[in-house]
């Protein structure tokens, strides 16, 4: 079992289960309507060129707090929805949320470039109170409250293998 990257949280007994990038393709693809979310921590240069292929494969992304300021400089703001990852939270917590092209709500909502105490703030409520949505982390860090996460990868070669792993077997439909 994977321990969580910050010893402060303690997600309960049900914990992520740690996937490789396959693993988490072949969840990606039982998705009906999956969402991307963005954070700020995409400020590195080379996970935003990652982020961008991602949106190129037609998945819908939301950026949220300062992530949008990326997708503006790179072009992609008109690709991008935004919002604030709280109320995007408890949005995405009503099941009967039409979703932002109001065709309904979203079925697997994966995390990335997000702070991590925010990220897992967010992952427990919907672990706890959306039973409708699975949720995934691809970040750098083990998150325990989503439904699958990467496990504690603190290369960056390593995290952007993975990363790449996943853009190329989503890519491959």
């Amino acid at each position: 079992m994977e321990t969580p990257y910050d010893i402060g949280n303690i997600p309960g007994p049900k914990m992520a289960r740690v996937v490789t990038p396959e693993e988490f393709v072949k969840q990606f693809k039982k998705a009906k309507k999956p969402l991307l979310i963005v954070g700020s921590e995409i400020s590195q240069e080379e996970l935003r060129k990652r982020v961008e292929k991602l949106i190129d494969l037609g998945i819908t992304t939301v950026a949220t707090g300062g992530s949008i300021r990326y997708f503006v400089e790179d072009g992609y703001d008109e690709k991008v929805e935004v919002a604030v990852l709280h109320e995007l939270t408890n949005m995405l917590l009503d099941e009967n949320w039409k979703g932002f092209d109001g065709e309904g709500n979203y079925d697997f909502v994966i995390f990335l470039g997000i702070t991590y105490y925010l990220a897992s703030q967010m992952l427990s409520a919907l672990k706890n109170f959306a039973p409708h949505i699975k949720t995934a982390s691809i970040e750098r860090y083990y998150h325990p409250n989503a439904d699958i996460s990467f496990k504690n990868q603190f290369k960056d070669e390593k995290f952007f293998q993975m990363v790449d792993e996943i853009i190329d077997k989503i890519g491959e439909e």
